[in-house]
């Protein structure tokens, strides 16, 4: 049997705060080293913080959780910008770029699916992951739907 005083403790109400007044700027400085942004940092911990409160009496070591929530969410961040800055810049066409009054209607045609998914995308500027966690289906169904719109509307133009 385990001692109860070594079993990591669910986090009570009261303990949330505690932990932020213990934790606080050593996350800070773990998201600062994985971001190299402090601004960024910042709101890095306060998002696994809140993380951390929507999940109340569920986490088994907070400590664990916060540090691996900062890590993931840090890193996801690098990613993005990462992204953005390799992505080559392409000419904007506007004599072949089609008015969005123009698209609407090859949009509003498209399966339904398809159509959330590409409003989700476009209309609402949500990324892959947002769109599969809101439609509860995984990233690779939005990245397939999205693809398959995408070449359909392309198609008709």
């Amino acid at each position: 049997m385990i001692d109860p005083l070594l079993r990591p403790r669910s986090v009570e109400d009261g303990e949330l705060a505690g932990l932020y007044r213990l934790h606080v700027r050593r996350l800070i400085g773990l998201a600062t080293a994985v971001t190299l942004d402090r601004s960024v940092a910042d709101e890095v911990v306060h998002d696994a913080f809140a993380g951390l409160a929507a999940h109340l009496g569920e986490v088994r070591d907070p400590v664990a959780y916060l540090q691996r929530s900062v890590v993931n969410l840090g890193i996801r961040v690098v990613r993005r910008r990462e992204r953005a800055r390799t992505l080559p810049a392409r000419p904007i066409e506007h004599t072949s770029t089609p008015d969005i009054d123009d698209l609407w209607p090859l949009v509003s045609g498209l399966p339904v699916r398809q159509r959330t998914v590409v409003v989700l995308r476009f209309w609402e500027d949500l990324t892959q992951d947002r769109i599969a966690e809101v439609l509860g289906i995984p990233v690779g169904s939005v990245k397939s739907t999205l693809h398959r719109a995408l070449r359909t509307i392309k198609e008709q133009l």
